[in-house]
C-alpha cells in the first residue's frame, strides 16, 4: 500500500487511504478521479500516457478513452485552477496527461520507467535471437536495481527490426527512458553498443561499447546493467545492484538458450517445437544449468494444449524437466513457473500450481507473465477478487500487452461481463494482429453477446494462423453449431475424427460442440473420456462459460469434483 502525502496549493492528498484535503474539509471526489490525481502526482511533473492511466486507475479491467476523459474533468472540476488561472492538469496532445504544479512530499519517488528495445542487428550474417535475447537477458538482470521498473520482454519481442524511432516508441509503451543499441557478430566475439537517453529529461545520454565473447556474456550483462543503473541514478530513490548470475554456461550453451527463447516467445507451435530442440541443445551443452529445463518444460506443456503432443507424453516429459529445473536452481523463478503449468494443466492440482506460482512471484515480483498465469488461475478457482488484483497488476506492468487483454477478457467472461470482454478482445486484436489468441479471444468475447457471425468470422482466422488446428477447428465447430450451421459443424467434427488417428483431438473441445449441437449425453461421455486422456483443458470444466448447460447435472458434477484438486 503507498504510504505518505503529497501536497500542493491549499490542497493534501493521503497517499494510503486516497483523500484529498482543502484545508480542514475534504474535497468529494470519486475513488477513481483520487486514484488517477495520485498517479499523477507521484509523476511529478513527468508525461503519464493515457494507456498508463487507464491501466493504473482501472487495473481490474478494460475501459474506454472516454472513461478516462470524464474522470480527468471530473478531477478538474474539484480542485478548480490555481493562483493564476491555469488548470493543475495539462493535456499533452496525442501524448496523456501530467500534473501543472510544485508537489511537496514525504513519499518515495516514483520508480522510474524503462524499456530495453531488441537490439538491431548488423553484419553480413545477423541471428535474429541475439537482439531480443540478449535484451531479455538484460531486463532480467535490470528488474533487480531497486526503484527502477523494467518493462518486460512480452511488451517489447514484437518490436524487433521495427522502424519506430526509440522515442515514440518511448511514448507507445508510457515509459520515461529508453536503452536501444546493436549487436554484430564476428565468429565467437560480439560487439554491443548501447545508448541510453531519458524522454524529455535534462540529464545527457548515456552511451557504452562492449566487445567480449560468448564465455563473457553474463560478466558483459552484468556490466551493463550496473552502468545503466549508474546512469539513471540520479532519478532513482535508491539503486540496488543487480543480482550477480548464479550459473554462468558455456558460449555453445548460452547461443542456444537465447534462441530458445526468442522461438517461444512466438508462442505458436512452429515457435515452440523450435524452442524445444533450442533448449535441448542448451541443456546437452551445460547439464547442470537449470534454466533450459524450466524453458523444455513450459514448451512442453504449451504443445500439449495445442494438441501438437498427446497429453500423456507431454505432462511426462514437462514433469520431468520441471522437476530437474528446480533440483538444479531452487532460486530460479522460471523452474517454479514451470512446476506451476505442470501442476495446472497436467496435474489439474490448483493448489500446487498456486503455491509455485506464489514461489516464483517472491522470487520475481515483476515478472508479468507468471502474474498473468497466476490472475488466470485464481479466477478459474473462484477467487475474483484475487484475479482481479493480478491481473490488474500485470497489466500495469506492461499496459500494451496484447497476451494481458486477451486473458483479461476470458476472465471477463468467467465473471459476466461480455461488454468489456469484448472491449478487451479488440485491444487484444489491435495490439497484436498476427496472434491466434487475439482472434480467439474475440471470437468468444463476440460469441458471448450473440453475435453469431462475427464469432464464426474471427475463429476461421484463428484455424488459418495455426494452420489447421485441431483446437481451433473444434472451437468453429462449436461456433458454427451456436450460430445455427449444424451441417457444417458435424461436418468440421467428422473432420476431426478422421484425422485423430494421427494427431491428438482434445475430447474436451469436442465436448464442447456436441453440446452446442444439443446433444448433452454425448458430451459428457466425450468429456468423461477428456479426463480418461488426460486432456490439458480439462482444467477449465468448472469455469468454461461454455458448459452452463451441464452445471447441476450428477455426472457432470460428479466429474468436477474427481478431477480437479482446489
Amino acid at each position: 500500500m503507498a504510504t505518505g502525502f503529497f501536497e500542493f496549493g491549499a490542497f493534501r492528498l493521503d497517499a494510503a487511504t486516497l483523500v484529498l484535503w482543502r484545508g480542514s474539509r475534504v474535497v468529494p471526489l470519486t475513488p477513481k478521479a483520487l486514484a488517477l490525481l495520485h498517479v499523477l502526482v507521484e509523476a511529478r511533473g513527468d508525461v503519464v500516457p493515457k494507456a498508463v492511466l487507464m491501466a493504473r486507475v482501472w487495473p481490474d479491467t478494460a475501459v474506454a478513452e472516454a472513461n478516462l476523459n470524464v474522470t480527468v474533468s471530473a478531477l478538474r472540476k474539484g480542485l478548480g485552477v490555481q493562483d493564476d488561472g491555469r488548470s493543475w492538469i495539462e493535456t499533452v496532445p496525442r501524448r496523456g496527461y501530467r500534473f501543472d504544479g510544485s508537489v511537496r512530499s514525504d513519499a518515495a519517488p516514483f520508480g522510474l520507467s524503462l524499456v530495453v528495445l531488441p537490439f538491431q542487428l548488423v553484419g553480413a550474417a545477423p541471428e535474429p535471437h541475439l537482439g531480443l535475447g540478449l535484451a531479455d537477458a538484460l531486463i532480467t538482470r535490470l528488474t533487480g536495481a531497486e526503484g527502477l521498473r523494467v518493462r518486460p520482454t512480452a511488451a517489447v519481442a514484437h518490436l524487433a527490426g521495427s522502424a519506430l524511432s526509440p522515442q515514440r516508441i518511448a511514448r507507445e509503451l508510457g515509459v520515461q527512458a529508453v536503452l536501444a543499441g546493436t549487436v554484430q557478430r564476428d565468429g565467437d566475439r560480439l560487439r554491443l553498443s548501447l545508448q541510453l537517453a531519458e524522454a524529455g529529461a535534462a540529464h545527457p545520454p548515456w552511451a557504452g561499447r562492449f566487445d567480449f565473447g560468448f564465455t563473457d556474456l553474463f560478466d558483459v550483462q552484468d556490466r551493463v546493467a550496473e552502468q545503466v543503473a549508474a546512469a539513471l541514478r540520479t532519478r532513482l530513490a535508491s539503486s540496488g545492484a543487480p543480482p550477480r548470475p548464479r550459473h554462468a554456461p558455456p558460449a555453445a550453451a548460452s547461443e542456444a538458450y537465447l534462441r530458445g527463447r526468442y522461438f517461444s516467445a512466438r508462442l505458436d507451435p512452429a515457435g515452440l517445437s523450435k524452442a524445444i530442440a533450442c533448449f535441448g541443445e542448451a541443456a546437452l551443452e551445460d547439464p547442470a544449468w537449470a534454466a533450459p529445463h524450466a524453458g523444455l518444460a513450459a514448451a512442453h506443456v504449451l504443445l500439449g494444449l495445442a494438441g501438437i503432443v498427446a497429453p500423456a507424453k507431454a505432462a511426462r516429459l514437462a514433469a520431468e524437466c520441471a522437476a530437474r529445473a528446480l533440483e538444479d536452481d531452487p532460486a530460479l523463478p522460471e523452474a517454479h513457473v514451470s512446476a506451476a503449468l505442470v501442476a495446472f494443466f497436467c496435474d489439474w492440482d490448483l493448489g500446487a500450481a498456486r503455491r509455485s506460482l506464489e514461489r516464483a512471484l517472491s522470487l520475481q515480483p515483476e515478472a508479468h507473465a507468471t502474474r498473468l498465469l497466476y490472475g488466470l488461475l485464481l479466477g478459474l478457482s473462484g477467487d475474483f477478487e484475487g484475479a482481479r488484483r493480478e491481473l490488474g497488476r500485470a497489466r500495469e506492468a506492461d499496459p500494451l500487452s496484447g497476451l494481458a487483454g486477451a486473458v483479461v477478457a476470458f476472465f471477463q467472461g468467467l465473471v459476466g461481463e461480455p461488454e468489456r470482454r469484448l472491449h478487451s478482445a479488440r485491444r487484444a486484436l489491435e495490439l497484436r494482429p498476427d496472434r491466434v489468441l487475439s482472434y480467439w479471444a474475440l471470437g468468444l468475447a463476440h460469441e458471448g453477446l450473440g453475435h453469431h457471425g462475427r464469432a464464426v468470422a474471427a475463429l476461421r482466422r484463428a484455424v488459418e494462423l495455426t494452420d489447421g488446428g485441431t483446437v481451433m477447428t473444434a472451437q468453429l465447430a462449436w461456433a458454427l453449431a451456436r450460430a445455427g450451421h449444424a451441417t457444417e459443424a458435424r461436418a468440421l467434427l467428422r473432420e476431426l475424427d478422421r484425422v485423430s488417428g494421427h494427431t491428438f483431438v482434445s475430447p474436451y473441445h469436442r465436448a464442447l460442440a456436441l453440446l452446442a449441437l444439443g446433444e448433452p449425453e454425448r458430451s459428457l461421455a466425450t468429456l468423461e473420456r477428456a479426463a480418461e486422456a488426460r486432456d490439458p483443458w480439462v482444467v477449465f470444466l468448472k469455469a468454461d462459460p461454455a458448459l452452463r448447460g451441464l452445471r447441476g447435472e450428477p455426472r457432470y458434477e460428479s466429474l468436477v469434483a474427481r478431477v480437479l484438486r482446489p
